[in-house]
């Protein structure tokens, strides 16, 4: 990260990521000298506030940071763009994070010219372990490498969502390394073994998966997790079906999806039960049930329905 200004920041991207790293700053920002932590939603830096915070400011003012969340919605991105451009009061620190911000805004070239401008995309699958073993680093928390799989298997791959699980992990106060079995444990101590006893069900194409995601979904599991992992599921079992189609064992394939070899096996022995089309037009569905989902055409519950009916019943499978 350039940084050509030692009081203007942003950080942008994934919302989890980038709060985090303003968290870390504004911890290092108190620890030299103590400050007033001011945070502001973006849309709410009105025409008075601005004035407020940034008019009149000297040397003598009382130093603060201004978090401005949100920045993608100041009501007057280009006022900001200036103030910034013209520079601030040493008693000031300016952070922003956004999701994006227009590379052709005036705002964006003022934080890359003036400021130190940060951007986190949301981790790919090469990424992610980095991301996760920086997450248990920071909670303390030590787990075999097996353990480290299991946990980026198990829990889909958003960084809050994971954070929120090496969180229930660090309650679990040892100095050794935690093992599959503990950490399986520890983090489905829910509902959450159930899903994947679900999963498995949807996976043999057994009738029994629609009365199981009844009794599922009535015990108080979130359908959106569920889809989710469904999701998750299908995906696995087309990769694990195209790398067997090129003859690879499932050793290899285990090395290249960066997946236990046991599962591999099992993804194997399920992806048997359908051909590459169905489940092509099974993740084509479920691409189009997640836009009607988000678009409050559906509700999660009669989507997770439709599909495990559509699966599980080979009469009616017409994906």
């Amino acid at each position: 990260m350039k940084r050509k200004s030692q009081n203007v920041f942003a950080f942008l991207g994934d919302a989890y990521l980038r709060e985090r790293a303003a968290r870390k700053l504004i911890a290092q920002l108190q620890q030299a000298h103590p400050r007033a932590l001011i945070p502001i939603e973006g849309r709410e830096l009105t025409g008075a506030q601005f004035l407020e915070h940034f008019s009149g400011a000297s040397l003598f003012d009382d130093a603060k940071i201004l978090y401005v969340r949100r920045a993608d919605e100041l009501p007057d991105s280009e006022r900001l763009a200036d103030q910034i451009a013209s520079g601030l009061s040493e008693s000031i620190v300016l952070i922003l994070d956004a999701e994006k911000l227009d590379k052709r805004s005036k705002l964006y070239k003022a934080l890359s010219a003036h400021g130190a401008l940060e951007e986190f995309p949301k981790p790919d699958r090469r990424s992610l372990p980095a991301l996760v073993r920086e997450l248990l680093a920071d909670s303390r928390v030590k787990l075999t490498p097996a353990a480290i799989k299991y946990l980026l298997s198990a829990v889909e791959p958003e960084p809050a969502r994971l954070a929120k699980e090496i969180e229930k992990l660090a309650c679990y106060s040892t100095d050794r390394e935690l093992d599959v079995p503990e950490v399986r444990e520890l983090l489905f101590s829910d509902q959450s073994e159930s899903v994947l006893k679900f999963l498995d069900l949807v996976g043999e194409r057994d009738p029994q998966g629609v009365k199981y995601l009844r009794q599922l979904l009535r015990s108080g599991e979130d359908p959106n997790k569920v889809f989710f992992m469904l999701a998750s599921q299908v995906r696995g079992l087309l990769a694990v079906k195209s790398l067997a189609a090129q003859k690879k064992s499932s050793e290899e394939i285990a090395k290249e999806l960066g997946k236990f070899a046991w599962l591999v096996g099992k993804q194997r022995a399920m992806a048997h039960k359908f051909s590459e089309s169905e489940l092509i037009a099974l993740l084509h569905r479920l691409h189009e049930e997640d836009i009607k989902i988000k678009t409050g055409e559906r509700t999660p519950e009669e989507s997770l329905f439709e599909l495990v009916l559509a699966t599980c019943n080979r009469l009616r499978s017409r994906l």
